[in-house]
């Protein structure tokens, strides 16, 4: 598991051992991959944030002030949201109805999600696919990239399969059975970098004599530096 609840951190063994700021980036580029554009979190918040649930603490509380201090009518007035905030400033979410409709305001969408559940966790195998996908579509921005059967295809010729968990020999597995079907130059398996994986592994294989796929385990960064490969 990767996320918090009201007493605690939880976060996976091979990140246990980095700095909580380092988590908290971590985590935070995990989170971003997953959510629409108005409930991503600055990075900023990785950096102030003590525990994962501060860095939606903080957000929540400088959102709360702006608000406040903002003069601007509000397009579309929300009950819903309203209450949510009101609940959340006068310290009252425990006593709050939760409803089956989502609130309109970003601020009471962030409270919701984060403080009306009894934990908030990340569902790590998708938000790793989704991690690898944007950044992989942010740094080939002309390329042609796409999804097949949970593997990012490049240009039809290059295919890396994010896996958030090693399985050692059943990755391979998966992955020459995916490179017998298909025809690629390059094959990469791809998981989180961390201090027990942080080399290329080039896996030697023989599936028929005219296969010439590169196949390697690479350790894959989670940050949010993008760079342009064309």
């Amino acid at each position: 598991m990767f996320g918090f609840n009201e007493k605690e951190d939880f976060i996976p063994k091979i990140f246990r051992d980095l700095e909580q700021k380092s988590i908290n980036h971590i985590f935070l580029n995990l989170y971003n991959s997953l959510v629409e554009d108005d409930l991503k979190i600055p990075y900023i918040y990785a950096k102030k944030a003590d525990c994962l649930r501060n860095i939606f603490e903080l957000k929540i509380q400088n959102m709360s002030i702006e608000r406040t201090l903002r003069f601007s009518k509000i397009k579309q007035f929300c009950p819903y949201s309203h209450k949510i905030i009101k609940a959340y400033k006068e310290g009252n979410l425990n006593q709050i109805q939760l409803e089956a409709k989502m609130p309109k305001y970003t601020l009471a969408k962030l409270i919701q999600n984060m403080f009306l559940s009894p934990s908030f966790t990340l569902p790590l195998q998708v938000a790793f696919e989704a991690f690898v996908y944007d950044k992989i579509c942010k740094s080939n921005t002309k390329s042609k990239v796409k999804i097949y059967k949970n593997i990012i295809i490049i240009n039809e010729k290059m295919a890396v399969m994010p896996l958030f968990c090693k399985n050692g020999d059943k990755d391979i597995e998966l992955a020459l059975q995916f490179i017998k079907e298909n025809s690629f130059e390059r094959f990469y398996i791809v998981y989180p970098r961390n201090k027990n994986f942080t080399q290329h592994e080039e896996i030697r294989h023989f599936l028929y004599e005219n296969n010439k796929t590169l196949l390697k385990l690479v350790p894959y960064t989670i940050n949010n530096q993008i760079l342009r490969r064309c």
